[in-house]
C-alpha cells in the first residue's frame, strides 16, 4: 500500500477507535421520549410522539451498528418531536380544562335555574294552597252564616222594622228595613207600626241593586232615626 494511503486510513482507524457512543444522548431522549408518554402525548399528539418512538429506536439501532454519528442525528430528531409532542399535549390539555370549567360554570347555571324554578313552583303551590284554602274556609263561613240566616222573624216587644232589618240574622243592617216592609204588605200598613207576634217574612237571593234601593229608600224615607247621610250600619232604632 503506498504511503500516502496509509496516513488517512490510519487517522480513521484512530477516529474511530477512539468514537464513543452517545449514551447520554441515548438517555436524555429515553427520558423526554418516557415523559412525553406518561404526560399522555400517545392520546393527544399522536403524530409527534410515533416520529419520536420510531427516531429513538433508530438511534438505539445505530447505536447498536456504531454508527454514532447517525446515531446521535436520530437522537436529535427524537427529542425534537418529544419536546413538541409534549408542548402539543399541554396545550391541547389546557384547553381541556377551560372547556371542562365553562362546562362546570353551565351545569351549574342549569342547576341553579332548576332550583329558582322549582322553589318558584313550590312557592306558586304553596300560594295557590293557601288561596284554596282561604277560598274553602269563606265558603264555610258563608254556609254557616247563611245556616244562621233566618227566613221569618216574629216581632218582639220594642222591635221596630230598623232594628229587625239591623240584626245579624236578618241582614244586619238597619238601612235594609223597606226590604221587610215591602214582603209584608200584606201585615204592614204603616212601616212605622208592627205589632209583637206578627210573623215577617224576609226576603232573600236579592241583587246588590234591590240592596242599594231599599237603602235609598230608608234615607228618603227618613224614619227610624235614618235620614240622608247616614250610613248603612246604624244601630236598631228600638
Amino acid at each position: 500500500m503506498p504511503l500516502r494511503w496509509l496516513i488517512p486510513f490510519g487517522m480513521l482507524l484512530l477516529l474511530t477507535a477512539c468514537a464513543k457512543p452517545p449514551r447520554q444522548e441515548l438517555d436524555a431522549t429515553e427520558y423526554l421520549v418516557a415523559r412525553a408518554y406518561g404526560y399522555q402525548a400517545p392520546a393527544y399528539a399522536g403524530e409527534e410522539y410515533q416520529a419520536a418512538f420510531a427516531a429513538l429506536e433508530e438511534g438505539r439501532r445505530l447505536i447498536a451498528a456504531r454508527d454514532y454519528q447517525s446515531a446521535q442525528t436520530a437522537l436529535a430528531f427524537a427529542r425534537q418531536h418529544a419536546l413538541r409532542a409534549y408542548s402539543i399535549t399541554e396545550m391541547a390539555k389546557a384547553r381541556e380544562a377551560v372547556e371542562e370549567e365553562i362546562r362546570r360554570a353551565a351545569e351549574a347555571e342549569a342547576r341553579s335555574r332548576a332550583e329558582q324554578a322549582r322553589q318558584a313552583a313550590e312557592e306558586e303551590a304553596r300560594r295557590a294552597a293557601e288561596e284554596q284554602a282561604r277560598q274553602a274556609a269563606e265558603e264555610e263561613a258563608r254556609k254557616a252564616n247563611e245556616a244562621r240566616m233566618l227566613n221569618e222573624y216574629r216581632v218582639g216587644s220594642n222591635d221596630t222594622l230598623a232594628s229587625v232589618a239591623g240584626l245579624i240574622g236578618v241582614y244586619g243592617d238597619p238601612t235594609l228595613w223597606p226590604l221587610l216592609y215591602q214582603a209584608n204588605r200584606d201585615q204592614i200598613k204603616d212601616p212605622v207600626h208592627i205589632y209583637v207576634g206578627q210573623v215577617l217574612k224576609i226576603p232573600r237571593g236579592l241583587l246588590a241593586s234591590d240592596l242599594e234601593a231599599a237603602r235609598q229608600k230608608a234615607r228618603e224615607a227618613g224614619l227610624f232615626g235614618i235620614g240622608p247621610g247616614n250610613g248603612s250600619n246604624l244601630p236598631p232604632t228600638r
